[in-house]
């Protein structure tokens, strides 16, 4: 019996050190957690920030608050590797609080944040809230445990994020781009494609698989891709390219896929799936740069 007691003892004493040991996923002083509040998500009302715009905004609206009330949102950019690393985020704004209230931030706001550091077209970056309750307490995902916040029943608006694009302009997207990378390898890095504009106003074309220089490609037809306006994100819609090899069915190339077009950096980013003889090769990455 002394023996059983004595086991029973060391199991509850090891679950007391297991337990100690979870609650360092808990960030900041553990006491705030008691009687705390967090803000719910309604909607994101947008999530592409334009960086060649100064006044683009990338916003959310907020539903509700849960727990004590709250009198402002801080709203913060994350500029560490780490966004939960609180030494790298700086402060935005604070927004007064309300059910339904609005949170956005600008470019140049982003911007300021990030200092010298250009934003960059591609590049995602994450915003903090911080809820500053009546009596003065502050809670976000610092002093908040991860798997509160993951959790989709609690509906959290304590991250957000902001997607870097710019606007498509067909003319200045045209032109001879040099191949970055080319996973499918049909291209060298460095070979040289010439990107037309159209058939249509938000469309370019280029012939790019099967290639002429590495693919030994047959009956080749420009790829055409599908770019949205306001972001650069672009779409390859499935179709026909050419064959690799004499034009049989089992040689027959079919594309698609989606990524930007990037006019105000010059850069295209792809990633297709390729279709040769029936047989799908998905997530073939392929980049170039305007000359």
């Amino acid at each position: 019996m002394k023996k059983i007691i004595i086991t029973s003892l060391g199991i509850f004493l090891a679950y007391i050190l297991m337990y100690s040991c979870r609650k360092s996923d808990i960030k900041g002083d553990s006491s705030n957690l008691i009687g705390g509040s967090y803000v719910t998500l309604d909607s994101v009302v947008n999530s592409n920030l334009d960086v060649a715009n100064a006044a683009s905004a990338v916003s959310i609206k907020v539903d509700k608050t849960v727990g004590e009330a709250v009198a402002s949102i801080n709203v913060y950019a994350a500029t560490a590797s780490g966004v939960e690393d609180v030494t790298g985020w700086k402060l935005i704004k604070n927004v007064p609080y309300s059910d339904g209230v609005v949170l956005s931030v600008t470019t140049a706001e982003l911007q300021a944040a990030f200092g010298a550091t250009p934003l960059a077209p591609g590049n995602i970056y994450t915003l903090q809230n911080e809820v500053v309750t009546k009596s003065g307490r502050k809670f976000s995902v610092a002093n908040t445990p991860d798997t509160y916040n993951s959790f989709p029943a609690y509906n959290m608006a304590l991250s957000w994020k902001a997607t870097a694009v710019c606007a498509f302009v067909q003319s200045e997207s045209a032109g001879d781009y040099k191949v970055v990378t080319d996973k499918w390898v049909d291209y060298n890095p460095g070979d040289v494609i010439t990107v037309s504009a159209g058939p249509g106003p938000h469309q370019l074309n280029a012939l790019i698989y099967p290639s002429v220089i590495i693919g030994g490609g047959t009956g080749q037809v420009n790829t055409i891709i599908d770019v949205d306006p306001a972001t650069g994100q672009a779409t390859v819609a499935k179709q026909q390219t050419g064959y690799y090899g004499s034009a049989s069915p089992g040689n027959l190339a079919t594309v698609s896929g989606t990524g930007f077009v990037f006019s105000c950096t010059g850069l295209i980013s792809l990633t297709f799936t390729v279709n040769v003889g029936g047989s799908d090769y998905k997530n073939q990455t392929f980049s170039m740069q305007h000359l």
